[in-house]
């Protein structure tokens, strides 16, 4: 139990503000309907509730992030490039 407490707590770090917003309205958009409060509980390492579908589109949500992230750092880039 342990391990999966420091994953959902590893996880719910990585998550931007709101994200619990995003992920019931994901998982919406997939016609899977959970609320926004079971959907917290489940990134709440201290709460013992667990759904993988949930934690699935926590894990999507936060490479989906990452990826953007990366291409703003790429083009913010180019803006500080002199032009030759």
């Amino acid at each position: 139990m342990t391990n999966r407490k420091e994953y959902v707590a590893e996880l719910r770090n990585k998550l931007p503000y709101g994200s619990v917003q995003k992920i019931r309205t994901r998982l919406l958009d997939r016609d899977i309907r959970f609320s926004l409060q079971y959907v917290s509980r489940c990134m709440n390492p201290v709460h013992h509730d667990y759904n993988p579908i949930i934690i699935e589109e926590a894990i999507r949500l936060v490479e989906e992030d990452a990826v953007r992230i990366s291409e703003m750092r790429k083009r913010i880039d180019l803006l500080n490039d002199p032009i030759l």
